[in-house]
């Protein structure tokens, strides 16, 4: 009885967050509001509440979630353009073209089994004007380790960093080595119902700074390329092929 009490919080929590103001980025690109996800509370199953959050995976003694998923992206043709990345997890029809893996999850469910873990989520990143500069605000949260799992091509269990998927197209420098910050997403009033914004933009795991990711890159990168030129791009060289599924694992960082 105890979880069901907990998982209740948590759920009503991913949807109920303290209301904040929606992050402006100067000169940010529209991007098209993918039709309304059903954002209704799903009722926990009276033998196990983590049962109320389909495709999500919780060991509570480890502190870790796991979900499923697949990359979205080709590599595997010389011919095809660069993939210049804006989130490292997706959901469907949403930015599958500049992701590393797209699930079917939804995020204010990724929200719900992080609060399950005994994390709090921060704030998302956000952006201030002072005279004629604008000065990015980097996201907070408590520290998550991102990991991909994956079944390689000689039948043998791989486990990667996000890292070690991308580089920098220019310097052919590898992503900074370093963990996620749970910064919560946002929750907005659309057409009198709250809902919970992830679940609208598909911005589940962030690398950009769209100000809606569940999980954010604790610097600040602007999604604008007039504001900031897009060099991160997807390694061909550690990327597994497209359709290849993938297990994301989410580990909170040990309590002080």
């Amino acid at each position: 009885m105890r979880w069901i009490a907990v998982l209740a919080l948590a759920l009503n929590a991913a949807l109920a967050m303290a209301r904040q103001p929606a992050p402006e980025f100067p000169g940010q690109r529209k991007d098209p509001i993918p039709p309304s996800m059903p954002t209704a509370p799903v009722e926990p199953a009276a033998s196990d509440p983590r049962a109320a959050l389909p495709g999500i995976r919780v060991d509570l003694k480890a502190r870790t979630i796991e979900f499923d998923g697949t990359v979205p992206i080709r590599l595997d043709d010389p011919r095809a353009p660069r993939v210049y990345l804006e989130t490292l997890v997706c959901t469907p029809d949403t930015k599958e073209h500049e992701s590393l893996v797209v699930t079917e999850v939804r995020p204010s469910h990724v929200h719900a089994a992080l609060l399950m873990i005994g994390l709090e989520p921060g704030k998302p990143a956000r952006w201030r004007e002072e005279g004629n500069k604008v000065i990015p605000i980097p996201p907070e949260g408590p520290t998550v380790k991102i990991q991909f799992n994956y079944v390689g091509a000689a039948g043998q269990t791989v486990t990667d960093p996000p890292s070690r998927w991308i580089t920098n197209a220019s310097t052919k420098a590898p992503w900074p080595s370093g963990d996620w910050v749970f910064a919560g997403s946002l929750v907005r009033n659309r057409q009198g119902q709250d809902r919970y914004e992830a679940d609208l933009s598909g911005t589940l795991i962030g690398l950009a700074s769209f100000g809606t990711e569940v999980l954010a890159w604790p610097g600040v990168i602007s999604p604008d390329s007039q504001v900031q030129e897009p060099e991160w791009i997807a390694d061909a060289r550690a990327v597994p092929p497209m359709g290849t599924k993938v297990s994301v694992r989410l580990t909170a960082a040990p309590r002080p």
